[in-house]
């Protein structure tokens, strides 16, 4: 049996991305906040003869983390699969940046799914599918102006996962980050294109079809890429390669 670590558990994709999971016989490790433990995660739970094993988990907290870890120490973990985001419709109208609100962007959607990869790296290293994915977004891309802090989070964390797929790919890992589509949620006003169970079926599909040499990329619902970085092979003398 093949097992997966999902943070965010309790958010819209998160919960959904768990009960796929579970429906296709993994074993999940399902962490998230205490507040997001909702009455519908923790029945499935129950329900699930111990296949799905709830851990409280904030991805800002390294104490936290490290408890976790700690915890499933000796277990593999096929994919490590980094869900939980923070999205606040904010850094509208510039010159009123809320900074304070990028500070907590950053720690949750940047430096929370580094994190994990580097903390349960052993989990992985240990199992057959060695898999780090983490949700990031197109928006990180997208040459449209507004939410800032978010935008700069999402670009931020793709290059991470990238960062990540050079530093653990010598070691069989296929480290890569992934768009989840507009997904209808609260955060958007329930207008997005997909439902959290669609969103949840299209990245399932994408994780199981990853092959070794998938390492390092940005992958979008449908399986199809797009680039993370610009690899510059034409090498200058007053400019880094």
């Amino acid at each position: 049996m093949h097992n997966v670590l999902l943070t965010g558990a309790g958010g819209h994709v998160g919960f959904a991305l768990t009960k796929k999971y579970h429906a296709e016989g993994w074993r999940v490790f399902a962490t998230c906040l205490p507040k997001d433990r909702s009455t519908e995660l923790e029945a499935l739970a129950e329900q699930s003869k111990d296949q799905i094993r709830l851990f409280d988990m904030d991805v800002t907290d390294a104490e936290d983390i490290s408890r976790v870890a700690d915890s499933l120490k000796g277990q593999s973990i096929d994919v490590l699969f980094n869900v939980a985001g923070l999205t606040v419709h904010g850094d509208i109208e510039f010159g009123k940046t809320d900074y304070a609100m990028w500070n907590k962007h950053f720690a949750i959607n940047t430096v929370g799914p580094m994190r994990i990869c580097e903390a349960f790296a052993p989990h992985v290293l240990r199992s057959v599918r060695k898999i780090m994915m983490t949700i990031s977004s197109r928006i990180g891309a997208n040459p449209s102006y507004g939410f800032v802090g978010y935008r700069a989070t999402k670009s931020a964390v793709s290059q991470v996962m990238f960062q990540v797929h050079l530093a653990l790919r010598d070691q069989g890992v296929v480290a890569c980050a992934c768009h989840p589509g507009w997904v209808n949620t609260t955060n958007n006003g329930n207008k997005g294109a997909l439902t959290p169970d669609q969103s949840a079926a299209m990245l399932f599909d994408v994780v199981d079809g990853l092959q070794p040499g998938d390492g390092g990329k940005f992958f979008e619902p449908d399986g199809s890429t797009l680039s993370i970085v610009t690899q510059q092979f034409d090498q200058k003398p007053y400019g880094m390669t």
